[in-house]
């Protein structure tokens, strides 16, 4: 996939970065977004509604979980599949994922927080075969 460096001022991107936040998206993504809509001419994968249905799902866990247990994580293929959207699901989930995890660290997933571990006595974060575990703290 094509890359873009842009440089731009700095009240520019604290603009587009509010917007972001505002959206619980990444600058990255925002940006994509708008010249998505502005010059793409085909469906695409809409990450923010994706994100916010993963977040839903999370708070409805009553165990620890990786985002391959959340309905919509899982069914990427399915979507673009059904969508005939042009986009790779390792591409999707990976952007998916950093979405998310972006989101329970900026606390706009409220409740659902990394998964720690102990070991040799020190706090780490959870991993299961490399993925991230997450945990709801405010089940039910």
């Amino acid at each position: 996939m094509p890359r873009v460096n842009l440089s731009l001022s700095q009240d520019m991107y604290d603009s587009l970065e509010k917007e972001a936040k505002k959206q619980n998206i990444t600058v990255n993504y925002l940006v994509c977004e708008m010249l998505e809509e502005r010059y793409g001419k085909r469906t695409t994968y809409d990450y923010t509604v994706a994100v916010g249905e993963m977040i839903k799902e999370a708070r409805k866990m009553d165990k620890d979980f990786t985002l391959a247990d959340l309905p919509t994580f899982a069914d990427v293929n399915q979507v673009l599949s059904e969508y005939k959207i042009k986009e790779s699901p390792a591409q999707v989930r990976a952007r998916l994922g950093k979405m998310f995890n972006e989101a329970v660290k900026n606390g706009t997933a409220k409740g659902i927080e990394r998964a720690i571990t102990m070991k040799d006595g020190k706090e780490q974060l959870k991993f299961y075969c490399r993925a991230a575990v997450y945990v709801n703290k405010k089940k039910g």
